[in-house]
């Protein structure tokens, strides 16, 4: 039984000491995992700690685009009202040009006269047995120049008031003289006289008008029959503006 008892002791102290090494392995796996433990506990504080940093730049970012975005935003109201200003200052500008340039057309309208005779040189009767406009070729004054001494013709250069003056002379003709004030074709006054005699070898005959023009309205003097012209420039067309409308 001694025997058996030894034995089996034996049996035990070397499950005991096995039990023993299993018992130390765990601890030294315990501590292991302890110490793995605290390293991964570590290293999670270590990335709780990046993603509070992370977070805190995340937040300046924010703060800072925020604060960009604000600025932006003042920029572009600042170029808004730049860019209106400039419009602004554009269109007063081009205003202030426009009414220059208004100046310089009406100064420039304002000067318009003129004055002709129908020769420019010698002397005799100009016939027109058909009533026609005559062609006052002797430019005498032509201010703007808006007659015409190849065709005769008086062009409006603006909207306006205008007056017109004509005179015609006859002399040692068998045929009366008229004389017709004609705007665009339609007649507005008339001078005339008989045929010359030999107790009244020379006539004059003139009129006027003041008239209201449009821009590119034309007149003229229409001749029926004889009219006299010489060296002192005796039948005449004159006209100049009164006013602009």
């Amino acid at each position: 039984m001694v025997v058996e008892q030894k034995v089996e002791l034996r049996h035990l102290t070397a499950r005991v000491t096995a039990a023993e090494s299993r018992v130390e392995e765990q601890n030294v796996e315990l501590r292991h995992l302890t110490s793995r433990v605290e390293e991964l506990m570590m290293e999670n504080t270590a990335i709780e700690a990046r993603m509070t940093t992370a977070e805190s730049l995340v937040e300046e970012l924010q703060r800072e685009n925020n604060a960009q975005a604000t600025e932006l935003a003042v920029t572009q109201q600042r170029l808004t009202i730049s860019e209106n200003q400039v419009e602004e200052l554009e269109k007063r500008q081009e205003g202030q040009r426009a009414a220059v340039q208004e100046l310089q057309n009406n100064n420039t309208v304002k000067k318009v006269a003129f004055s002709a005779s129908i020769l420019t040189s010698g002397e005799g009767n100009t016939e027109h047995t058909d009533p026609r406009h005559l062609i006052f070729r002797n430019v005498i004054t032509n201010i703007g120049n808006h007659y015409n001494p190849n065709t005769g013709y008086f062009s409006a250069p603006v909207r306006g008031v205008y007056y017109f003056r004509f005179t015609g002379h006859v002399a040692h003709s068998e045929s009366s003289m008229r004389l017709d004030l004609i705007k665009n074709g339609n007649l507005v006054v008339r001078a005339a006289d008989r045929h010359t005699t030999s107790e009244d070898a020379e006539d004059n005959a003139s009129n006027g008008a003041v008239l209201q023009l449009e821009a590119g309205d034309v007149v003229s003097v229409q001749l029926g029959g004889y009219v006299w012209d010489d060296q002192y420039h005796r039948t005449t067309f004159s006209g100049f503006q009164l006013f602009p409308l």
